[in-house]
């Protein structure tokens, strides 16, 4: 019986690992968007280590081993999933009002729901002159919101903004210590995982204008793994169905 619950806490997370393939593929087109890895846990020691409490538990134990209660087999359940915070390619585009970060950094935007982080720098300017992301939410510089009004809008390297030639401001740009372990949302949207993680202003950002950063989805590599998580997923249900098999014979021998 251990062994079905093996079979099936491995099928589980094979069916969690294709829903992240599937995902990365999804937003391969995505900009900014970082790829998922989901990591996995061992869970073999929570059960094995624990004292039966009777004989007559210790004989159904021998005979019977529950998973759920203190089975000495060895278990697999997600741990959490693990973006992959490589940089994706730049694409060029006319637009100075598209911006990219290279290396490490998260631009800052205020919704209503509070800050949020993106590598998305696909920005444009609303109808009060404020430069917005696509979903209507103001980018921030260090003064807080950058009004551009239509004028001519430049980015340094380091993340000046110049209108009309004179500085104004500066790119708000922030890091965190262990940026894998951020909240990923909708909208290419980032939030700190715990308290623990604070924003860090960056000293020396790179920023480039007039591209875009893509995704850092590799089409043909999750194809791969796809085909590969596929695979395992088949041969764990023949397994699975090898057992049944075996158990309707045992079956059908005790009624005999």
């Amino acid at each position: 019986m251990d062994s079905i619950f093996t079979l099936l806490s491995g099928l589980k997370g094979q069916q969690r690992q294709m829903d992240a393939t599937a995902n990365n593929i999804a937003n391969a087109n995505t900009p900014g968007y970082k790829k998922d890895t989901v990591l996995f846990r061992e869970i073999y020691s929570e059960f094995a280590t624990q004292d039966l409490e009777s004989e007559q538990e210790s004989f159904a134990h021998d005979e019977f081993i529950n998973p759920l209660s203190r089975g000495g087999s060895s278990f697999v359940m997600p741990d959490h999933v693990s973006p992959q915070m490589s940089s994706g390619r730049m694409i060029p585009t006319n637009s100075p009002k598209d911006l990219a970060l290279q290396g490490e950094g998260f631009f800052v935007v205020e919704t209503p729901y509070g800050t949020r982080y993106t590598r998305s720098g696909q920005f444009m300017e609303d109808a009060q002159g404020y430069l917005i992301t696509p979903e209507g939410d103001r980018v921030q510089g260090e003064k807080g919101p950058i009004l551009v009004k239509n004028r001519e809008f430049s980015v340094g390297q380091e993340g000046t903004i110049m209108i009309d030639r004179q500085r104004v401001d500066k790119l708000k740009i922030m890091k965190f210590e262990q940026p894998d372990r951020l909240t990923k949302l909708g909208k290419g949207y980032w939030v700190p995982g715990s308290d623990r993680q604070v924003p860090i202003a960056m000293k020396n950002p790179q920023v480039h204008q007039g591209v875009y950063e893509r995704s850092n989805v590799e089409i043909v590599e999750e194809m791969v793994d796809m085909i590969a998580i596929n695979r395992s997923y088949e041969a764990s249900q023949k397994a699975m169905k090898a057992y049944d098999d075996l158990d309707s014979q045992a079956i059908s021998l005790a009624r005999i």
